[in-house]
């Protein structure tokens, strides 16, 4: 099932990140996951952000979720963007309940179509 994101309920605790690191390197670190923690100190605000197939990234911001493909980059979007562009696409943890669902204490991340 497709992974959702609820963004209104995203507290910005960063447990996603490092559960996607762990499932797919068991190691805990915040570089090497497919989701990520966007911060944003002059908006004051946060977000997350997933890597999909053929580098197409969903954002999940206060204001509502956006999808950009590969040509849509945005000058606004800033230098936070360019890191999860070296991650691995998110693989929705090949079939299982993904890491991040599980682990997300806010339930902003779920399963479903």
């Amino acid at each position: 099932m497709p992974l959702r994101l609820d963004t209104l309920k995203c507290t910005g605790c960063g447990l996603c990140e490092l559960a996607c690191s762990f499932r797919r390197d068991r190691v805990i670190t915040t570089m090497r996951s497919s989701i990520m923690l966007h911060l944003d100190d002059k908006k004051n605000y946060f977000g997350v952000m997933i890597k999909r197939p053929n580098d197409e990234l969903v954002l999940g911001r206060p204001e509502g979720l956006e999808i950009q493909g590969r040509g849509d980059r945005k000058e606004e979007d800033g230098a936070g963007a360019k890191p999860i562009l070296l991650r691995e696409e998110c693989d929705e943890c090949d079939g299982e309940i993904p890491y991040c669902v599980r682990i997300c204490p806010s339930r902003c991340l779920y399963e479903g179509e």
